[in-house]
């Protein structure tokens, strides 16, 4: 019996790591998620005396290790997690359009190495388009999707992976594209409307610096005093300032891929008053659309838990969901038992006991996606609004410390020129 090498997450947050035997990958798979793991990487591991097969999708070849393809080799987490990082992210743009046009072609019959062939040669990232052909690759040889993209978290988020996994799993994939296009669409317009609603402050502070800067290069060649100053310009403010933002930086492209860190920090956004009730929004409308599909497409309860807790994008929100899996698996009602994990607010709670009720848990999942998917995208555009309007009272208030300190430093030149 094949061995398998994996890394995952467990049911409070922790990375595990290590090795097991199973009949083939799908074997191993399940096995691991009925431990309550979240997979993020699962391969043959070689090991001395195992066998390989050359085809996971087929049961009981074995060909020799150093046959292995360069694709089933495991990345490390250097590789993964910190020159990916910098190296290896896709743009949102470039994924929105994969998804979308991936969705289209498997819906008009399109078989998924053709698709994976074809948007290959549309993309104009380099990136993507490599990834892209390991992924034709491992489809050629029976491989679901989510296998190959978990080799590349720089590039699939954990919620993209965990709705890829929903599609595979209710058999639904091309309507979880549109949905994870939708969701990426969402996240560039929001990050749009932050860039738009704050270019003019940033515009305001970057001609503030140069206007200064310039004005002090006039006055030293003429040989004139009194020269501008502000605390931007000013070196000091930049030995503080300066690692600040370097180490804000490094967090989020080295900090947040780490589970761990991920829960903490999600449990922090949480406490944070407008914010964290958006965020706990948008978590429970991936919730309720990828549990919908999976339970509209046959898959039990427990195992639509777990896999739609993994979607929700919140590590804090889904380490609460997580306990309930055991209750459902011994039969436990499903209101009661969400009702338990302090998780759901109590709309969704009613929303899930009249589903439970009437027979049409689906249609109300779905309901109550669609309504906290329009009510996140409300505060989300409110949240960078109002954001903008806190960084132009924040140049306001530069502006003025400048005029301020320039007025200042001209009447202590005259007082000190008159002698007084």
């Amino acid at each position: 019996m094949p061995t398998f090498e994996y890394r995952a997450v467990d049911i409070e947050g922790n990375p595990v790591q290590g090795t097991m035997s199973g009949a083939s990958l799908t074997a191993a798979g399940a096995e691991l998620e009925k431990r309550g793991y979240r997979i993020e990487h699962l391969a043959m591991a070689q090991l001395p005396g195992d066998p390989i097969p050359a085809d996971f999708g087929r049961e009981g070849a074995q060909p020799k290790a150093e046959e292995q393809p360069d694709i089933m080799r495991q990345r490390s987490y250097v590789e993964t997690h910190v020159v990916g990082q910098f190296t290896g992210r896709v743009p949102l743009p470039a994924l929105m359009f994969f998804f979308r046009q991936l969705a289209t072609m498997l819906h008009a019959g399109i078989g998924m190495v053709q698709a994976l062939t074809t948007l290959k040669g549309q993309t104009q990232d380099a990136r993507l388009q490599e990834i892209l052909g390991e992924l034709a690759e491992h489809a050629r040889q029976g491989r679901p999707l989510s296998f190959g993209m978990q080799r590349y978290p720089e590039a699939f988020s954990p919620l993209v992976l965990s709705l890829i996994r929903v599609g595979e799993t209710s058999g639904t994939m091309d309507a979880t594209l549109v949905q994870i296009a939708g969701y990426l669409e969402r996240e560039i317009k929001l990050r749009n409307n932050i860039r738009r609603q704050t270019l003019y402050p940033k515009l305001v502070i970057g001609a503030s610096i140069v206007i200064i800067l310039v004005t002090n290069m006039i006055i030293t060649a003429v040989g004139g005093g009194g020269l501008l100053s502000s605390p931007l310009t000013n070196p000091i403010t930049w030995i503080f300032l300066g690692p600040l933002i370097a180490g804000l930086w490094l967090f989020l492209r080295l900090g947040l891929p780490n589970p761990q860190i991920k829960h903490n920090y999600d449990q922090f956004v949480q406490k944070i008053p407008y914010l964290g009730e958006t965020v706990k929004q948008m978590a429970m409308a991936k919730f309720g659309r990828a549990m919908a599909a999976l339970y509209r497409g046959g898959v039990g309860i427990p195992e639509s838990t777990q896999l739609a807790a993994d979607a929700c994008g919140s590590e804090f929100i889904r380490a609460r969901i997580y306990p309930a899996i055991p209750r459902l698996k011994e039969g436990a009602s499903v209101t009661q038992t969400y009702v338990e994990t302090q998780a759901f607010s109590p709309i969704v709670i009613d929303m899930i006991q009249t589903g439970e009720t009437t027979g049409n848990l689906d249609k109300m999942l779905d309901k109550m996606a669609d309504f906290y998917e329009d009510e996140s995208e409300t505060r989300s555009n409110t949240l960078a609004s109002v954001l903008g309007v806190v960084c132009l009272l924040g140049v306001a208030i530069y502006i003025g410390f400048i005029v301020i300190g320039f007025y200042t430093g001209r009447v202590a030149g005259l007082l000190d020129a008159g002698g007084l």
